[in-house]
């Protein structure tokens, strides 16, 4: 007999579960698009803001990711024109990283092709509770970013 989970973390276990099966939903949709999955989250990231600027040691932190590895994402976007680079002025060795306007249509278009699945997903439910679970949702999100380093054992 498995033990009884608490709602806690269930909500947790589900949180993984969806993130797992929208991920996989929207890499089918956009597997033949220019720019594989995880460039296209890299470039949502940049988009979400398009005026700030980041560092790749700032964007390894903010994806909780190896540095190599985000270089070389970061490198694949600047080759491809959907991201630009500025020096510090300074410090020549910081570059400062920065979606263009190319990488802004780019997200556009992606975004647009994965909408109508995404309105499909919630097309039953009641825009009360769309904007429930939204506002849960950013809660536990805003929680979870602010405490990264807060961990309770």
């Amino acid at each position: 007999m498995s033990a009884q989970r608490t709602p806690e973390e269930e909500i947790l276990t589900w949180c993984g579960v969806i993130a797992q099966l929208s991920r996989t939903r929207a890499k089918k949709i956009i597997a033949d698009a220019e720019l594989p999955y995880p460039l296209f989250i890299l470039l949502r990231h940049f988009c979400h803001d398009p005026e700030r600027k980041w560092t790749v040691s700032q964007l390894t932190e903010a994806f909780e990711t190896g540095q190599s590895g985000m270089t070389k994402r970061v490198q694949k976007l600047i080759d491809l024109g959907y991201l630009a680079t500025n020096t510090d002025e300074q410090d020549a060795r910081i570059k400062w990283i920065h979606v263009t306007s190319r990488g802004r249509v780019m997200r556009d278009q992606l975004l647009n092709t994965l909408a109508p699945d995404q309105t499909a997903v919630f097309a039953d439910w009641k825009r009360r509770d769309v904007e429930d679970l939204h506002r849960h949702l950013f809660k536990l999100k805003t929680y979870l970013d602010d405490n990264r380093d807060s961990i309770v054992t």
